[in-house]
């Protein structure tokens, strides 16, 4: 392969893969490619679904899936023409996919994900990485080899190519290959590490064991096999042990330990390298101690195989199980490396680590157990002695308190309760006095337990002494711990009982007069109010931590006091406590009142820095509190608080807009005291809200409206002075929420309270929060959050002017647009905020086009900036919802340098020369400014969905420039092409706009010249996309109705690409496409042809048809018919439907077959679609055509003639004479066919033409009688009449009569067939007749008969014969029709058919016409036929005796007996003298299927006075072959005989039935198949008499059989038996009446027959005797069957039960014989005996008797018998286990018997008979 075509291949996608193009074969894991091809994707889908439901049982995490790659949209999806983003979209969705279904990949729903997966997305093409890394872990699976030889990995370069060697032999992945390759090939190490993390992300961690078993697997064994591990290996993988070290999974942890382990085996690392994965490994451990053998295992490999310098685990030794974890170790392995790394540390960590603190409490606190035990048990040592113990003991002591104060406190705390002797307590006490926190543990007297444990004691009474203990401590000046005082002191300031919490207070207030600061105390608060004197608002946002700590406590106080002031026994405690809580902390009333404002407005903070919660009620209670103080302040400081820099006034009037009302309320009070400062700057608005109390307590917004209202009147108000006063007052008001010491919370407040007049005064607050905005900046509060929200609302319809006017408004806004960060998740960012309000009334209201400009050039620069889904969204919705000048958004299109606007000669000429050299301009515009396609594709892809857009036509130059300019890019292909498809849709949008209804557009709207229609045909010329021709289709098709002229100068290069391209594309948007422009190109074109020349359009138009026409072929099938018919519908069936069918029977005839079975095919399938293409328009529409292509046949009549003006549709000159004959002969045949179709009903016009063609035909048959040609006139001749039928089937019938008799008299012989086969159809399909139309047709009688007779001498023989034959069927058909009512009409027809019939030298098919034309005559003549009969009767029944013509000729045949059937039925009564012959000619047997129902005929239309003597007769002259068909014919007669006729004739018959059953003994010695067969025919024939009989008179007649069966020959037997058995199967039940004289027969025969007994008694031999006995047990079976009488007497049981066993011995007739009978007629017998004898007793002789046969000595006796006993089981069922004891010890017998085959069947019988009994068996035996 040379060096290009290396290079072409390494940039082809994959959607350029030729297989995607090729159905052939289709790329399948589960099936072969072959038959995947033939596979529709609807199988592919249903299959990929169950797939998905059945992983969704398994694992839950599939459901996503659902909505995306399995959904129905992705039916429809083909990536392959999607955007750069859908794939990359794609491709994540399915690399997600893969990675979530690897450790499931062996699973049957699996494959049928991938199965769809590479069916749909050709993930084997665009994500080969991702589905090997599925399966990789199973690289030693069949599965695997399936999935490697999906992908394409022949190249070279591929990073698969060493797996190529597999793909062919199909052979699974080997270890050692995998190993090879993984430390060969370090990107294959990277890929598996990546597979691995990759996973963890995104898969359920309980499903991922496979994964890391794959991982650990393969990398340990990698770096075994290696014989060095470089650096670069260390390297790669290092990042990776580092995060399994690091995470949370144990499986991966372990992995990693294990790639540790053998990286520590392998090679000798640095020290640093040793020392950090030693740090890893340990911090694995100490985070999450699951794995601590493992880990502590890993680490010591690693400090055994490295060099004794590395710096070691110094971390591990604060881990929990460490001790236990060595100690378990140490039992097996040498721990001794990592003791020898772990034990300096610990020690080092005990004296100088300060973070070893926690891991000595432990030693310290046993260290002060052990040695507080000692001491309390030295209760033996001398005073002295326990002194020089103390001094020793005291700085011990003391270092323990001050270093490990905890552990000696919970030491000293638990020993107070457990000391119980008084030596010991004193001891205790003498240890406590070392330690300085001896106080705490001291026992009061009162109590009897420490102080510290009665701080917290459960009595009232305990804690408050144990508090005023502590009073008297701070008081005295004892030595105690400052901070254990503090903290109790605190501590029960949260106390449940108020004396407590009193005496609590008191030692705060003795504690601050000592000098201690608690939890941020009085100092602290002295600072503060030192600190802020200038700061009237207390801002939590903006205060230090200790401040907020200060302020959240006296909130907490406040709230406890107040809530206990009220009412209640304590309330004079509580309001003495706040009066203290003011005077120490509030002291001054300006604090005061800053600490109220705090209070009303802290409940909308959203933050917490004071850590309390102001709710609604404690900011109700505040209010009052300073509704009340406010209403007690002496005017000069009433002043100073509604002062213009005080809060109270700001923070009262964000309490009226407070939710609750109660809040409103209390603020209204509280604004009322306020309203004594008469000087206050807010005193005007104070006076307009006090005057409506109740409209601010009863809605929350009314104080918004208020102040919009008073903002109004500061404008309007006409008083100088109260304008004055007001709007100094408003100003005031805005000034408060601009002051940064303002809470923002308390800003936002009041900026919602104002309407949207205000911006101006609040842009200083949004240039500051945008300040604080910024990326570096601290994340803004969310009280600022809101507010910045708020003022961002101020942006509006009202406002919009401000922009204008203001270009820090404008700049600001212009910032905030910028500003993309997100404070807090449930606020919308500053970016969003301000592009939402940008709406329909703002954009217009800012009234200057300049900002407007200004504003979009911003918000197309935020798309192009933006990576934000939210953003572009926004964006979306903004630009979709105002309305924008349409020349805005062209200077955005515009390059930069560009002007915006084209408006002189020399710019408009420059754009047209741009427009017609677009090769010349490149990536740069052709004034030098640089497209940046991607803001240009942006702002298309808005314009797309953009309605409102004034003046659209400004937009029609730049997007043609553009459009030119794009021609030659040298960018992304894909990229083009979508930009170019987004043009070509603006522009057919902006024609959308500018002509709705499709008319034409005035120049001054948009000129002519700036729409380049050539441009739109390049684009379409340049591009290989189907999407972009789409497109420029649909605008062409556009542009014809605006501009036609345009359009119809380049009307044939965009038809032809049509039919070259888009029309053989097979989806909807392409028909869609062309159907379009077929509509809007085509109307043009027409309206034209009506303007100007028609002959000019006519050519165009048949040249469009034509390519259609061509490019049929190409089309796939079921899109033909709909594109050519709208392709006929728009331009007029009428016009131009001719024309396209002669254009299509040309393509069918210029085509070329290579067999003659597909050319039928192809001629059948064309003949179809042409036919149904027709019938989509109406029949005038389709009569018309027929016509003009009538027209243009007979223009073509000669060969040699040429018509110049048809030479469009079919040129003579540039075809051949073959191919005018082919084309001239399916246009006939298409007539035909289209004329016969269902389509037609109605009358047709113009048939002049169908005739003129027709002699116009005839003569050409005629001239080329000799030529070549000839056959070919003959086959287009019987086509004309075709089309002559179907023409004629439509005319009136006045007419059609009148052109028929007109036909009959042609010389032509062929017409005047073709006249009388017309005729017939009319006859044989019309049902009702007008008198006149019969009379007519009854004068075409003579014509026809005429025709009949021999004449017209030079026709053929054959030719004559055929049309005599179609004469006499045409009379017989006009008989048929009216011959009953006018039938001495048809008197002359039967003359000249007897005459026909009767001659002798006729030919026979015109004989058998005439046969059939008597036929119907007589049936209608009826008695005017009687004379005839003498003629007609023997020559009919001597048609019957030429049996050689009547076998090989059947229509003769068939003739001749339906002449006589119809003559038999019409004239019964006067045919007795030919009755005989004719009984014994249909008797015959050779013609005896032929016959039936002329037979039938016979059999039920004649009396039986004249048929019984006839047959009599025929049977004693018959042959034996005729003897059934004559028993057939009684048989049937017997059937339609009435009962008194039987009565009548019943002697008569039973003399005959008496002779015909001789028949067996008179033929004993011929054949005995044909003697059963004959005879089966008498009994059937004897059975029909005996079933009309009564009991009485069958009676005797069974008897008399009887009789006569015993007389003479022994053969009578055999026929009575068989009788019998035949009369007891249809008597049933009533057959028993007449049975019992045959009983002793039975047993007489049954006895003679048993060849064990006797000897053979009929002289037939044993084939008779076996077939007697035969019939004897059947007849036997029926009698028991059927009894219901109690037949089986004793008597009678007993005289046939030996007999029938008998008969288990009687091997008559050979083994075979003697099983078929066995088995098929004794044990049915013997079973159904046994249910009808119903006596246990005889069931038990019957059941013996059986197993006595179980002894014989033959084995098929014994085995016959085990059938017998099983057929007697399976009858008696239940009933059968009285028998069973004396049975089971025969059967144990049979278990042993030599013959295997009986003892087979005995476990055969025993297991039948537990089924049938219900209990087992095997016991028994």
């Amino acid at each position: 392969m040379t060096s290009l075509a290396h290079q072409l291949k390494r940039l082809a996608l994959p959607q350029s893969d030729p297989n995607l193009l090729t159905r052939r074969e289709v790329a399948s894991l589960l099936f072969d490619p072959k038959d995947a091809a033939s596979m529709d994707r609807s199988t592919f889908y249903a299959l990929g679904c169950t797939g998905l439901e059945e992983l969704l049982g398994i694992e839950p995490a599939f459901l996503e899936f659902q909505d995306t790659l399995f959904s129905a949209a992705s039916l429809t999806l083909e990536r392959s023409v999607q955007s750069k983003e859908v794939n990359e979209k794609l491709d994540a969705g399915i690399s997600l996919f893969l990675t979530r279904l690897c450790p499931y990949f062996l699973l049957k729903p699996a494959h049928k994900c991938i199965e769809w997966l590479v069916h749909r997305f050709h993930v084997q093409l665009y994500n080969a990485d991702s589905l090997l890394a599925c399966a990789l872990p199973y690289h030693d699976t069949n599965v695997f080899v399936r999935v490697l030889q999906l992908v394409k990995i022949r190249d070279a370069t591929n990073r698969w190519n060493w797996l190529h060697c597999l793909q062919k032999p199909g052979v699974p992945l080997s270890r050692g290959t995998l190993i090879t390759h993984c430390y060969t090939d370090l990107s294959f190490m990277d890929f598996i590490c990546t597979m691995v993390t990759k996973a963890i992300q995104v898969t359920p961690h309980s499903s991922l064991r496979v994964i890391f078993s794959f991982y650990a697997s393969t990398i340990v064994a990698a770096l075994d096999a290696v014989d060095r591990v470089s650096d670069t290996i260390i390297s790669k993988l290092l990042p990776y042990v580092q995060k399994g070290l690091k995470a949370p999974l144990t499986d991966y942890k372990a992995a990693t330990y294990m790639i540790v382990c053998q990286l520590a085996v392998k090679v000798v690392m640095e020290a640093s390298l040793v020392d950090t994965l030693a740090v890893h490994i340990s911090k694995s451990l100490l985070k999450e101690p699951v794995l601590a053998k493992e880990g502590v295992g890993c680490l010591i490999v690693l400090l055994q195989n490295q060099k004794e310098g590395a710096a070691g685990p110094s971390r591990l030794s604060s881990m929990p199980a460490l001790v236990s974890t060595l100690q378990v170790m140490a039992a097996a392995h040498d721990v001794s490396p990592l003791l020898r790394h772990l034990l300096p540390h610990l020690v080092g960590a005990v004296f100088t680590c300060s973070s070893g603190e926690n891991r000595v409490k432990g030693c310290v606190r046993s260290l002060v157990m052990s040695l507080l035990d000692e001491y309390l048990s030295q209760t033996e040592l001398s005073a002295d002695n326990m002194s020089a113990l103390d001094r020793r003991l005291l700085p011990l002591v003391r270092l323990l308190e001050s270093r490990y104060c905890g552990a000696l406190d919970g030491v000293l705390g638990g020993h107070v309760t457990d000391i119980s002797s008084s030596e010991q307590k004193q001891l205790f006490h003498q240890f406590l006095s070392l330690s300085m926190s001896s106080g705490k543990y001291q026992i009061m007297g009162d109590s009897d337990t420490s102080l510290l444990l009665s701080l917290k004691h459960p009595q009232p009474s305990v804690r408050v002494l144990a508090v005023e203990h502590l009073m008297s401590i701070i008081t005295s000046g004892q030595s105690l711990d400052e901070g254990f005082l503090k903290d109790a002191a605190v501590d029960r300031l949260k106390d449940d009982v108020p004396e407590v919490v009193a005496a609590a207070l008191r030692v705060l207030e003795v504690s601050e007069m000592v000098g201690w600061a608690i939890d941020g105390g009085t100092h602290t608060s002295q600072h503060v109010v030192v600190s802020l004197p200038g700061e009237v608002w207390w801002n939590p946002e903006k205060l230090d931590t200790n401040t907020c700590c200060y302020l959240g406590l006296l909130c907490r106080l406040f709230s406890v006091t107040i809530s206990g002031a009220g009412e209640g026994p304590a309330a004079g405690i509580f309001r003495d406590l706040m009066k203290l809580l003011i005077q120490v902390h509030l002291r001054e009333p300006p604090m005061l009142f800053r600490f109220l404002c705090v209070l009303w407005g802290y409940g909308s903070n959203h933050g917490d820095q004071l850590d309390v919660k102001v709710g609604a009620v404690l900011q109700t209670q505040a209010l009052y509190m300073g509704r009340a103080l406010l209403g007690a302040q002496p005017t000069a400081m009433l002043e100073e608080l509604a002062a213009a820099n005080s809060p109270v006034f700001p923070s009262l009037l964000c309490c009226l807009s407070s939710p609750v009302r109660e809040v409103r309320r209390a603020a209204l009070g509280a604004l009322q005291s306020l309203s004594g400062a008469k000087g206050s700057p807010f005193q005007p608005i104070t006076e307009k809200l006090l005057k409506t109390p109740e409209e601010i307590i009863a809605d929350p917004s009314y104080l918004s409206q208020a102040l919009g209202v008073l903002y109004d009147e500061c404008q309007t108000v006409k008083v100088k002075t109260q304008q004055t006063k007001l709007q100094s007052s408003m100003r005031q008001l805005l000034q408060s929420v601009q002051t940064p010491s303002c809470p923002s919370y308390s800003a936002a407040g009041l900026a919602g309270t104002h309407l949207h007049a205000v911006l101006s005064a609040l842009l200083p607050v949004l240039d500051r929060l945008l300040e604080q905005s910024g990326p570096d900046t601290p994340t803004l509060l969310r009280a600022e959050a809101q507010l910045m929200q708020l003022v961002l609302g101020k942006y509006n319809e009202a406002s919009a002017p401000l922009l204008a006017g203001d270009q820090n408004c404008l700049d600001l806004f212009i910032r905030a647009l910028r500003t993309s960060i997100q404070q807090h998740p449930d606020i919308p960012s500053c970016q969003i905020s301000a592009l939402e309000q940008i709406t329909k009334p703002f954009f217009p209201a800012l009234g200057d086009e300049k900002v407007q400009q200004k504003l979009l050039s911003v918000i197309f620069d935020l798309l192009v900036e933006s990576r934000s889904p939210l953003v572009a969204n926004t964006i979306s919705s903004v630009f979709k919802g105002i309305a924008v000048d349409g020349q805005l958004v062209a200077n955005e299109l515009a390059p930069p340098e560009k002007p915006k606007v084209s408006v002189t000669v020399q710019q408009t000429r420059r754009s047209r020369m741009t427009q017609r050299k677009p090769q010349e301009s490149g990536d740069v515009d052709p004034e030098g400014g640089a497209v940046s396609w991607q803001r240009v594709t942006l702002i298309l892809e808005l314009l797309q969905h953009k309605k409102k857009l004034k003046r659209a036509q400004m937009l029609v130059p730049v997007l043609f420039s553009l459009l030119a300019s794009l021609e030659p890019c040298s960018g992304d292909h894909t990229n083009m092409e979508y930009t170019k498809q987004l043009l070509l849709s603006c522009l057919l949008n902006v024609c959308h706009k500018l002509s709705p209804d499709g008319g034409a557009v005035g120049a001054d709207v948009l000129d002519e010249d700036k729409f380049s229609v050539e441009l739109v045909v390049q684009c379409i010329r340049a591009s290989d996309m189907p999407q972009t021709h789409h497109h420029a289709l649909l605008l062409l098709g556009t542009a014809a109705t605006i501009f036609p002229e345009k359009v119809l100068h380049n009307i044939m290069p965009i038809f032809t690409f049509m039919g070259a391209n888009i029309m053989r594309l097979d989806d909807a948007y392409s028909f869609r496409v062309i159907d379009k422009t077929v509509q809007m190109v085509i109307p043009a074109l027409i309206k034209l042809s009506v303007d100007g020349s028609s002959s000019q359009v006519d050519a165009v138009v048949t040249r469009i048809v034509h390519v259609f026409a061509d490019a049929l072929p190409h089309v796939p099938d079921h899109r033909r018919l709909p594109i050519l018919a709208q392709l006929v519908t728009t331009l007029g069936p009428a016009r131009f439907l001719w024309v396209l069918m002669l254009l299509l029977f040309k393509l069918h005839a210029t085509q070329t077959a290579s067999s003659v079975s597909e050319k039928d095919a192809a001629l059948e399938r064309d003949m179809d679609f042409w036919i149904a293409l027709c019938c989509q328009f109406e029949v005038t529409d389709q009569l018309t055509s027929i016509i003009n292509i009538l027209n243009f046949l007979l223009q073509l009549k000669k060969e040699e003639e040429e018509d110049e003006e048809k030479a469009l549709i079919f040129s003579l000159d540039a075809h051949s004479s073959k191919e005018l004959r082919h084309f001239k002969f399916l246009s006939v045949s298409f007539m035909a066919q289209l004329l016969g179709s269902a389509s037609f009903i109605g009358k047709i016009l113009e048939q002049r033409e169908i005739l003129r063609y027709i002699h116009s035909v005839a003569r050409c048959v005629e001239e080329n009688a000799d030529r070549p040609t000839a056959k070919f006139w003959r086959v287009l001749l019987n086509k004309a009449y075709d089309v002559l039928d179907k023409v004629n089937s439509l005319l009136p019938t006045d007419t059609f009569i009148t052109v028929m008799r007109g036909l009959m008299g042609n010389q032509l012989p062929s017409v005047r067939r073709k006249a009388m086969e017309l005729l017939n159809n009319k006859l044989q399909h019309r049902t009702q007749w007008e008198e006149q139309q019969v009379t007519a047709l009854l004068q075409l009688t003579g014509d026809l008969l005429s025709i009949v007779g021999k004449g017209h001498g030079k026709v053929t023989e054959a030719e004559q014969a055929i049309n005599r034959q179609t004469a006499l069927y045409s009379l017989k058909l006009l008989c048929r029709s009216f011959g009953s009512d006018h039938q001495e009409a048809m008197v002359p027809v039967l003359l000249r058919a007897v005459e026909i019939v009767t001659a002798s030298e006729e030919e026979k098919n015109v004989t058998g016409s005439a046969l059939l034309c008597i036929a119907e005559v007589v049936s209608t003549l009826k008695a005017l036929a009687i004379p005839q009969l003498p003629r007609l009767m023997p020559a009919v029944l001597h048609t019957l005796t030429d049996r050689k013509e009547l076998l090989t000729n059947e229509i003769y045949l068939l003739s001749a007996v339906t002449a006589l059937q119809r003559v038999t039925e019409t004239l019964p009564h006067f045919i007795s003298p030919y009755l005989q012959d004719a009984t014994l000619q249909v008797s015959t047997a050779q013609l005896s299927a032929r016959l039936s129902s002329l037979r039938s005929t016979l059999a039920t239309k004649l009396p039986p006075r004249v048929l019984l003597p006839t047959l009599a007769k025929c049977y004693t002259v018959s042959l034996q072959a005729q003897l059934g068909a004559l028993m057939s014919i009684l048989k049937e007669h017997i059937s339609h005989m009435d009962k008194e006729q039987l009565n009548f004739h019943q002697s008569e018959l039973t003399s005959f039935f008496l002779t015909a059953l001789d028949f067996r003994a008179e033929h004993c010695e011929g054949d005995l198949e044909k003697t059963a067969q004959i005879e089966g025919c008498v009994i059937d024939c004897l059975l029909a008499m005996v079933m009309k009989l009564s009991e009485v008179t069958f009676r005797p007649l069974f008897f008399k059989l009887f009789d006569w069966s015993k007389s003479d020959s022994k053969e009578r037997l055999l026929t009575f038996y068989r009788l019998s058995d035949r009369i007891a199967e249809r008597l049933k039940g009533l057959f028993v009446l007449f049975a019992g004289n045959l009983v002793k027969p039975f047993a007489d025969l049954l006895r003679q027959t048993n060849s064990s007994e006797t000897a053979v008694c009929l002289s037939g031999g044993e084939e008779k005797s076996s077939l007697l006995l035969q019939y004897v047990l059947d007849c036997l079976y029926k009698i028991f069957l059927y009894d219901t009488q109690r037949f089986l007497s004793r008597e009678r049981a007993d005289a046939l039960m030996s007999p029938l066993l008998d008969q288990l011995e009687n091997t008559l007739g050979g083994e075979q014989v003697y099983q078929q009978r066995v088995t098929q007629h004794l044990v049915p017998c013997v079973g159904q005996f046994s249910v009808a004898l119903a006596d246990d007793t005889q069931w038990k002789t019957l059941n013996y008797q059986i197993l006595l046969k179980t002894r014989h000595t033959d084995s098929k006796v014994r085995y016959s018998s085990l059938l017998m006993l099983m057929e007697l089981a399976s009858k008696l069922k239940e009933n059968y286990m009285v028998l069973l004891p004396e049975t089971i010890p025969f059967l144990a017998e049979l278990m042993e018997d030599e013959c295997e085959e009986v003892e087979q069947q005995v476990q055969k019988v025993v297991q039948e008979m537990e089924n049938i009994l219900g209990e087992p068996l095997q016991s028994y035996f």
